[in-house]
């Protein structure tokens, strides 16, 4: 069976991804001032560029991945695991917080179980640790948008 994009580039993937998530706790921070924003968290043509040249890959095949990383959905194990994790008592917690100075709104995940606090839940791939975190940022934005806090976004 030969590998995916996304399984052949996936230390490219977690890097696209953290540019990524810096890009939206900036334009959090934009929709957070200024709530008729509309967030676009996508990758700048210099971060596209570096990105692309830094990993040595074709535009053509950084283009494909490019595509797949935007439609990338929580993977089947994420679930489950997150599934398992609630089960055993843990939970998320997501802590924004808008820094005046910087414009942005940072946001961090959390993770605990049993009065323990993690940084990570175990089991997950970078990939998915990652999607986790972006999934969290647009929870973040939905009640930005003026969702209602207290319906659960889809995940």
């Amino acid at each position: 069976m030969s590998e995916t994009l996304l399984e052949k580039h996936e230390a490219l993937v977690v890097e696209m991804a953290y540019v990524y998530l810096d890009n939206m706790q900036v334009e959090l921070g934009r929709k957070y001032s200024d709530s008729s924003h509309e967030v676009n968290a996508n990758l700048s043509d210099a971060q596209y560029i570096e990105l692309r040249d830094s990993h040595d890959i074709s535009n053509g095949d950084f283009s494909d991945l490019y595509d797949l990383f935007r439609h990338l959905k929580p993977t089947e194990h994420l679930q489950q695991v997150l599934e398992a994790f609630a089960a055993s008592g843990g939970s998320v917690e997501i802590e924004p917080g808008y820094d005046e100075e910087t414009k942005r709104l940072d946001v961090s995940v959390g993770f605990s179980i049993k009065d323990k606090t993690l940084e990570k839940i175990e089991g997950l791939s970078p990939l998915e640790d990652v999607i986790l975190r972006m999934n969290a940022m647009l929870q973040l934005e939905s009640v930005l948008s003026g969702a209602d806090p207290d319906v659960s976004p889809s995940f």
